[in-house]
């Protein structure tokens, strides 16, 4: 398996497991804390979507994929002051309410920073020690 490759797929398999966990925080309560509950899950999918970005855009700048990531989050949240009736039908799904919720919250931007932070520096980890193997191991 080649380096790029297996990026990839710690990227996509942690994504998983992000989303995972935020379900769980909604599914699951007695599982968390209460704080956890509350602001769990928006940490984690904003967390879980820069993965999702680093999985797809695997040689892009970090940074700039972490920016991207926080401006979507905060365009996400934005949108769910739109109450047109089309809108509202997308959020009365399930899967309209988890991608785009159903009202905003100062709170949830910060719950954006959050996970986005989070993310950032667990990619920051799991690329030093991919560089450190590649570097220590003989050709």
């Amino acid at each position: 398996m080649t380096k790029l490759l297996l990026r990839r797929l710690i990227y996509l398999l942690t994504f998983a497991f992000f989303i995972w966990l935020a379900l769980a925080t909604r599914h699951h309560k007695t599982w968390f804390t209460l704080l956890i509950v509350k602001y769990g899950g928006d940490v984690l999918w904003a967390g879980a979507f820069l993965f999702l970005l680093r999985a797809v855009f695997i040689n892009a700048s970090l940074l700039k994929l972490a920016l991207c990531c926080y401006l979507l989050g905060v365009i996400d949240e934005l949108s769910q002051l739109i109450n047109t009736p089309w809108a509202n039908e997308i959020r009365s799904t399930t899967l309209g309410r988890l991608m785009f919720g159903v009202g905003f919250l100062w709170s949830d931007l910060l719950c954006y920073v959050a996970g986005t932070l989070l993310a950032f520096l667990l990619i920051l980890l799991i690329e030093k020690d991919i560089i450190k193997e590649k570097v220590t191991q003989p050709e």
